[in-house]
């Protein structure tokens, strides 16, 4: 059996280049983008048109017989020569020209008792294809090659164009070392012929032994022990589970994979995250790794197109769903209906607009541009907005602490089902209503299952070479890369995306209709009645709002919502009674519309029930001073209008929200 074996190619002094360090010059290394980048390059690779790719964040704290066996595996501290890693990272941390501070505060750090290790799994992708020298192959993509780009299909919807996100993995490893255990769809020509493929890499600085005779690189390879492929290569080769018993390494670095699909398993060694505490709260570091995952992947989500868990070291188990990141709700709403939209207006709160958002791409220079380069298209993005219910607003402050997820934003994204951006348009609602948009580009505007145009197809091109590294914006002013492949006009057209020409059409949707002579309200503008009664003395109402009750028309019902309680501040139980009531032209008061649902959203209630009477009722104890409810009608017959102009011909009447309640306050007050 072959063993593992570390090599770190040797240099000749004064090469400045290996003095640079591409793990933290590549990327802002925050918490986010590492999510979006191990995320979205799992998502780029995906292999099957039934099962959504699966991506599996699996935190483990090694400590006694597991870390002295992992540690023995790695070749970390052996022999005390150049044949260990830590050898070579005691010298790499006192490079002067390339000190790296994240990397020797973690090592001084570490005193080999315990150690975290992040292994992220994903499955029905297509794992490590490619020889040990292929360019174009996932293997030179993620392990290989810095600063190139190779994913499938990374001439239209991939992820990104400029390859040197991948950098992110070394940047959160406190020990600069990332472990690589693939079951590959496909095995390349120069290695093994069963699974699992395992390889390592450290990146750290260019280092030099104690005698100062040998230079060595910035960057280490741990692999195969095979004489002949490392003169050839200049490195150890992958390991195989028939060249160099790859499983039982693999088991023992815990990168082992979790089923038998394909995909890959990367380990990084000694997880961090740059410039923070070295020992987190797991429990807090998993909520983290959720939210970040549904805040930019709910498009992937929403189409069943991945699966995001992450599992602690205690042995909790979780996955990624929309509660971890509330305010995504109202731009989920808005793309689950992309397809379906086909009012170009708003009809109250709750309802959806589509626009479409004009776009001039360039033609494609023929000097750079060597498949097929296109003249350029007219086209368009498609612009769906939804204005903002009360629910929606609770989802929104939920999420108090993400200044992206609120109010006016609009999440704007492309074919890869990842969420470039959030951009506040909040200028646009100063006279109309809030909202919700999301701004869809490229391939995302093919509905699933149909053909991508060849306009959709030139705007997805256009847009992924707008994006930066970080694939966090799209980019017009003094972008090369988009220069390099376009003539004609360029920035104007891409910083239109989120600039004047985006702020027009927002506005247009939005603002209010306020024409003389209108004498029919919109079905959000009908101010809730609160009737409250309390057995006190106070003569102040008794109910205190934090959202005050609002009551809208969705499809065939009419829907509701309030948070609140007592306005006075000790109080004993507590009840309230809510009814719909129907208004007439000159607002009387009319017919009850029965209350079909009723639910609490927050806050612990003794009992809530839909009476025979068709109101809501609610008995909450005296140490809860809030709840938030939420609930429907009963369905309104006859219905056959768009629900923009049922007011007008008189095929629905306004409706208002009655709440009352009775309190009893506290007498030893």
């Amino acid at each position: 059996m072959s063993e593992p074996v570390w090599k770190f190619p040797e240099q000749k002094s004064g090469i400045t280049d290996y003095h640079k360090n591409p793990t933290e010059s590549a990327l802002d290394s925050t918490l986010e983008i590492f999510v979006r980048e191990v995320l979205q390059n799992a998502n780029d690779q995906s292999i099957s048109d039934e099962d959504p790719v699966k991506v599996t964040f699996d935190f483990t704290t090694l400590a006694d017989r597991d870390l002295d066996k992992f540690l023995e595996t790695l070749l970390w501290d052996e022999e005390g020569s150049s044949s260990d890693l830590r050898w070579h990272i005691d010298r790499a941390i006192a490079n002067e020209q390339a000190r790296d501070p994240g990397l020797k505060r973690f090592l001084n750090a570490f005193d080999e008792k315990e150690l975290t290790v992040l292994t992220i799994h994903d499955e029905f992708t297509t794992g490590l294809r490619g020889s040990e020298i292929d360019t174009d192959q996932p293997y030179a993509s993620l392990v290989k090659d810095f600063g190139s780009t190779n994913k499938p299909g990374s001439g239209s919807s991939s992820g990104g164009s400029k390859g040197l996100g991948k950098t992110v993995l070394w940047a959160f490893s406190g020990l600069s070392t990332v472990l690589f255990n693939s079951n590959p769809d496909e095995f390349p020509d120069d290695g093994g012929d069963e699974p699992p493929r395992l390889v390592g890499r450290t990146i750290v600085p260019a280092h030099t032994d104690p005698s100062e005779d040998t230079h060595y690189t910035n960057h280490g390879w741990y692999g195969r022990n095979d004489e002949d492929q490392i003169e050839e290569i200049g490195r150890p080769p992958s390991l195989y589970g028939d060249l160099g018993d790859a499983g039982a390494i693999a088991d023992t670095l815990s990168v082992e994979r979790p089923s038998d699909n394909h995909g890959t398993s990367i380990g990084l060694v000694g997880f961090r995250v740059p410039g923070e505490d070295l020992d987190p709260d797991m429990d807090e570091l998993a909520t983290a790794f959720r939210h970040a995952s549904v805040k930019y992947f709910w498009p992937a989500m929403v189409r069943d197109d991945l699966e995001v868990h992450v599992k602690t070291p205690s042995g909790k188990h979780t996955e990624a769903t929309f509660d971890d990141a509330p305010g995504v709700k109202p731009f989920v709403e808005c793309y689950r209906e992309l397809f379906d939209v086909t009012d170009e207006e708003l009809s109250g709160a709750g309802s959806l607009a589509k626009r479409r958002l004009d776009i001039s791409i360039p033609r494609e220079d023929s000097d750079t541009v060597e498949d097929d380069p296109h003249d350029g298209y007219e086209t368009a993005l498609d612009l769906v907005v939804r204005h903002l219910s009360p629910a929606d607003h609770e989802h929104l402050d939920d999420d108090t602490d993400d200044d992206d997820l609120k109010a006016n934003h609009v999440a704007r994204l492309r074919g890869a089902q990842m969420v470039v951006d959030y951009v506040d348009m909040s200028q646009a609602a100063n006279r109309g209503r809030e909202f919700a948009a999301v701004l869809v580009g490229g391939e995302a505007q093919a509905k699933p299952g149909t053909d991508v145009s060849d306009e959709q197809a030139a705007l997805e091109e256009f847009l992924k070479r707008s994006e930066p590294t970080q694939h966090d914006d799209w980019v017009g002013s003094n972008n090369d890369f988009l220069d390099e492949h376009y003539i004609g006009t360029i920035t104007a057209e891409i910083n239109a995306l989120k600039g004047e020409r985006l702020q027009a059409e927002l506005t247009d949707v939005v603002e209010e209709d306020v024409d003389a002579g209108d004498e029919v309200p919109g079905m959000d503008d009908v101010a809730p009645i609160m009737d409250g009664k309390s057995t006190g003395d106070g003569e102040s109402s008794a109910l205190s709002w934090e959202t005050h009750p609002e009551v809208w028309l969705d499809d065939d019902k009419w829907q509701f919502f309030g948070r609140g309680g007592p306005s006075i501040d000790e109080h004993e139980d507590w009840s309230l009674e809510i009814e719909l009531v129907r208004l007439d032209s000159q607002e009387h008061e009319g017919d009850q519309i029965p209350i079909d649902e009723f639910d609490i959203v927050d806050g612990s209630v003794k009992k809530k029930w839909v009476g025979s009477d068709g109101l809501a009722h609610v008995e909450v104890n005296g140490a809860t001073d809030q709840i938030a409810f939420e609930g429907d009608s009963s369905e309104l017959d006859g219905l056959s209008s768009d629900p923009a102009t049922l007011f007008e011909v008189g095929e629905a009447t306004q409706t208002k929200i009655k709440v009352s309640a009775e309190i009893t306050e506290d007498a030893s007050g």
